[in-house]
């Protein structure tokens, strides 16, 4: 008896063992099979439906493979605007059918790049860019459309870099000819586009003129190069004629509209150049017509957006151009926040509200 209860509780022993070992075996081959799938998948903030009250989910997909002519980049941070979180809600002209990945401004590191890639670019380059999608881990696109940055560049800013800095630039050199010594009038001075145009306008040699609303906003402008602010909660019309002088305003970048319009305009100076970039105001403003012909003076609209489908040429120097001056020190984009991408909610009702000054990105490295 005694050794038959001991051959049992040998054969007992010997089952517990095995099932530890089983046990185990399955954990090992569980990680590896969750190592094996986080290889394969991102995260990417996907719209789902246009419902009131509905916010982009943060889904799990397969990680989109690379063509021979195209370039895999890893996302380290993505922008969000005004303009991304209006494509989201459905609210903005252009309406895509759900779901989609939304975000358009990004930056990364080149994780592949396919065989026929004419685009020079390397696995390990920093780059940046714009594109829809770019609210993802992972975005496949042509070569051609990155800008390399530099390796010590950082990830935040270079991620609102190109849209807001192309945009100004595009609006000043390309479409106004902005010329060394004008005064440059910028509404919306504290906005991405209105920022860094006071900054661009500095490195064209323009004397510039900023309108912004509040202590904050104004001292903002200044840090960005204004020469003169004036305050946007007044009638401040008076006061930028004063400060242009007997030649007027040059040029004048709108990104407002609504009355700011009209009282811009008549600050121009003789062949003065209104350019219409946005509408922050939400209202379209309007313009006696006479004035045009009263200045010599010209309403020049502006959208890079299009630029780039229909000047692509001259959308890539100017892209080149930014990244040249941002290389050299001499702009920088103005980061307010930088939130995990599991964040998402907050980072949108930060871009929200009127309150916050300069640009809102989330980081996909969390």
């Amino acid at each position: 008896m005694p050794a038959q209860r001991g051959l049992r509780g040998a054969a007992a022993a010997a089952r517990e063992r095995e099932a530890v070992q089983a046990e185990a075996a399955r954990s090992v081959l569980g990680r590896e099979e969750e190592q094996d799938h986080l290889r394969h998948t991102m995260r990417a903030l996907r719209v789902h439906n246009y419902e009131a009250g509905t916010v982009p989910v943060l889904d799990e997909l397969p990680i989109p493979p690379c063509g021979p002519d195209e370039v895999r980049v890893c996302v380290l941070a993505a922008g969000i605007s005004l303009v991304d979180l209006l494509v989201a809600s459905g609210s903005y002209q252009i309406r895509k059918d759900p779901p989609f990945t939304g975000g358009t401004e990004f930056s990364g590191v080149v994780e592949t790049v396919g065989a026929a890639d004419t685009s020079g670019l390397q696995v390990g380059d920093r780059v940046c860019g714009t594109r829809q999608g770019a609210w993802s881990q992972f975005l496949v696109v042509p070569g051609a459309i990155l800008q390399r940055v530099p390796q010590e560049a950082s990830a935040t800013e270079t991620a609102v870099l190109i849209a807001p800095y192309a945009t100004a630039l595009y609006a000043l050199q390309e479409r106004a000819h902005l010329r060394t010594g004008e005064t440059l009038l910028v509404l919306g001075a504290t906005g991405s586009v209105g920022y860094a145009a006071v900054q661009l306008g500095k490195v064209l040699g323009a004397r510039v003129i900023a309108v912004a609303t509040g202590a904050r906003k104004a001292e903002v402008a200044t840090q960005a190069g204004a020469d003169h602010v004036v305050d946007g909660a007044g009638a401040w019309k008076d006061e930028v004629k004063a400060l242009a002088g007997k030649p007027g305003v040059g040029v004048v970048l709108d990104t407002v509209g609504g009355d700011a319009t009209d009282a811009a305009f008549r600050t121009l100076g003789w062949n003065g150049r209104q350019l219409m970039v946005g509408f922050a105001s939400s209202q379209i403003g309007m313009l006696k017509t006479n004035l045009a012909i009263l200045k010599g003076a010209s309403l020049v609209g502006v959208d890079f957006r299009e630029a780039t489908q229909r000047e692509p040429q001259i959308a890539a120097q100017v892209k080149q151009q930014v990244v040249a001056f941002y290389r050299e020190g001499r702009i920088r984009p103005l980061v307010y926040a930088t939130l995990p991408v599991q964040r998402f909610s907050e980072a949108r009702s930060l871009v929200q509200d009127r309150g916050t000054i300069g640009r809102v990105v989330v980081d996909f490295r969390t």
